[in-house]
């Protein structure tokens, strides 16, 4: 039951953000064939390129990777991930603003805070995982339809590497959510942090090794082929600990 009722409260926010991310696939892939000349044009106007970046960048691969994985997909993916890690507790929580009644049915159920919070996790996080899953799929296909090629494999690494390295923005939003017992604080909050991130570093070029967003994009595995083991580990660890954080808050809180 709480699966479902799960779903049920946070199946808009996703469906939202699903559509929103195809429709960025959309405006960046649907239409026109590669230009490889106007792609080379832009990258030699990035001064910050070193030049090995540039020829790995300079085909039709490293334009869908840059683009797509270290762009559009990465910005939206993470405020997704701060969203739906603020919002899907709007029910689950007593002491949220204006959810006092249904957060009360919900701890009227026979089941433990630390399962109710736990359910809304894995829920919220699996609808993240389908959001950045479904869209790439297409990359591959598309490709195909421009007389180009895509790999499969690399579709899933990246996609892969995007929903765990970036899985720390999920579990940081629910922390705040529940600490603050406000999801638009949160959310704004951490909002914030996102586009601080990005906006620091507009280049196409590899970002510093403590910004997530270059182990989100992959940008060691594009630019030579190693996956970022270490990058991974750390923001699954703080995943965790944000996660068991806001659980023994959870279960220690007034209702």
């Amino acid at each position: 039951m709480l699966w479902q009722k799960s779903w049920w409260e946070t199946r808009w926010l996703f469906l939202i953000g699903l559509g929103s991310i195809f429709l960025a696939y959309g405006l960046t892939f649907g239409w026109g064939d590669y230009d490889a000349a106007r792609w080379a044009a832009r990258l030699q106007r990035s001064a910050s390129l070193s030049e090995d970046e540039r020829q790995a960048l300079n085909n039709y691969q490293g334009q869908t990777w840059a683009l797509w994985f270290k762009w559009l997909l990465s910005f939206v993916w993470a405020n997704l991930a701060v969203i739906m890690g603020a919002s899907c507790l709007m029910t689950a929580c007593p002491w949220m603003p204006s959810q006092g009644v249904a957060g009360s049915f919900t701890f009227s159920l026979p089941v433990t805070r630390r399962k109710v919070l736990l359910t809304q996790a894995a829920v919220g996080f699996g609808e993240m995982f389908l959001a950045a899953l479904l869209p790439s799929l297409l990359l591959p296909i598309i490709a195909r339809l421009h007389g180009q090629w895509f790999s499969w494999s690399d579709v899933l690494i990246y996609t892969l590497l995007l929903i765990f390295g970036g899985a720390v923005f999920f579990s940081l939003s629910f922390l705040l959510t529940v600490i603050l017992g406000n999801y638009f604080v949160g959310f704004m909050t951490l909002a914030v942090v996102v586009f601080a991130l990005f906006l620091s570093f507009r280049s196409f070029g590899a970002r510093p090794w403590w910004n997530i967003l270059g182990v989100m994009a992959g940008e060691s595995y594009f630019y030579h082929g190693r996956i970022p083991w270490l990058g991974l580990l750390i923001s699954m660890v703080l995943s965790a600990v944000f996660m068991f954080a806001a659980v023994r808050i959870y279960e220690r809180r007034d209702l």
